[in-house]
């Protein structure tokens, strides 16, 4: 079996300051709400799924998924390939639309059962706690869908799969080597 001899080719550096600057923002964005604000409130969620019951265990268990899928589809789109640039958008949506659907889950449990917040946020409900500190996470991930998309549409990009897709035809359309010395 041959192993695959050709050269890794890099692609051209090209200048995109503004794809590079939003690329430090949802880096930023993305340390500050999906790894701290979700990741903490799952977290938390989960030190008192024993006063709360499993089901609400289970809900910190998920928002810590969805925060790690947010983060890791931030984390792909910083690539400048074709694949990350692929697969980015569907892990920062996912995480998206699933840390979503558990604030709804939570708030209407807070709401139903009258929480209130602890502390510095006596006299708060738990509902606006969590409506605080998981809304903002549509920044990140749209912000990472937007550079993923960008740079997979890009000129850039769509030239280097062309290149490839012609070398790759031209040799699979080369003529075979001579079996016989006439």
């Amino acid at each position: 079996m041959e192993k695959n001899t050709r050269p890794r080719q890099r692609l051209p550096r090209r200048k995109h300051p503004y794809i590079n600057t939003a690329k430090v923002i949802a880096v930023i964005l993305t340390l500050i709400y999906p790894m701290f604000m979700v990741m903490m409130t799952g977290a938390g969620i989960i030190l008192h799924r024993d006063v709360h019951g499993a089901s609400f265990g289970r809900c910190g268990v998920f928002l810590i998924v969805s925060g790690i899928l947010m983060t890791a589809g931030t984390v792909l789109c910083l690539f400048r390939k074709s694949l990350p640039c692929l697969l980015s958008p569907f892990f920062s949506g996912g995480g998206f639309i699933l840390c979503m659907y558990l604030l709804s889950k939570l708030v209407a449990r807070a709401k139903a059962n009258g929480w209130h917040g602890p502390g510095v946020y006596e006299g708060v409900t738990m509902s606006y706690l969590f409506q605080t500190r998981l809304i903002p996470c549509i920044a990140p991930a749209a912000l990472s869908v937007i550079i993923a998309l960008c740079q997979y549409l890009s000129y850039d990009l769509g030239e280097e799969r062309r290149k490839r897709r012609r070398e790759r035809l031209r040799e699979e359309n080369a003529p075979a080597p001579k079996i016989l010395d006439d």
